[in-house]
């Protein structure tokens, strides 16, 4: 299924228009809109995950990259496994499912090694309950990491190396469950008019 978006003509595509209409002869109505068809729009995604090294801890965490969390997390088991050194909180954090979790100590500025080898600082809220190591949003915007989506690959994260190169790791293949291309039903009935 296809979608359509309308939009008004732009200045240029008037401007085309009318040259147009001067070369043709017979009086026809200009267009004030026209059609843009989109196809295949990725409408939302599952979460993905990378494996990274954290402190002195020698095998891989597997790392949910989720860019809506302001907080790096990982559990207390992770971070004893990892031997992170933390200073100790008494807090609450909820979740977007509405669900708490204890949070007992922060580790600062410890190492994390991502899959190019790079090593990075990185602030983890330590947890006291069974979730998963999350890397947030202030991780992402400092490492000036970039999220991009491919039908071929899926969803792809990259950050640049020092030598100004962009590493990519593919976090989420398009073979998982939970991608959504196709516009949700009834979206067909809608008619989408960017004013300009």
């Amino acid at each position: 299924m296809l979608m359509k978006e309308r939009r008004f003509l732009s200045e240029e595509e008037k401007e085309y228009l009318m040259k147009l209409k001067s070369i043709n002869t017979e009086e026809q109505e200009l267009p004030q809109e026209k059609i843009i068809v989109m196809d295949k729009i990725h409408f939302s995604c599952p979460l993905g995950m990378m494996e990274i090294l954290i402190g002195k801890k020698e095998d891989t965490v597997k790392a949910l990259v989720e860019t809506r969390a302001d907080l790096n997390i990982i559990p207390k088991n992770e971070s004893i496994k990892a031997g992170l050194p933390m200073r100790t909180l008494d807090m609450k954090l909820r979740g977007i499912g509405g669900h708490s979790t204890a949070i007992v100590g922060l580790a600062e500025n410890k190492p994390l090694i991502l899959p190019s080898g790079d090593e990075r600082r990185i602030h983890f809220f330590v947890s006291r309950g069974a979730v998963h190591t999350v890397v947030g949003r202030l991780f992402l915007a400092v490492n000036a990491v970039r999220l991009d989506h491919s039908h071929d690959q899926g969803e792809i994260l990259s950050y640049k190396e020092p030598d100004g190169r962009r590493f990519c790791i593919p976090i989420c293949s398009p073979e998982t469950k939970g991608w959504h291309i196709h516009p949700p039903k009834g979206m067909e009935l809608c008619n989408y008019t960017q004013i300009e």
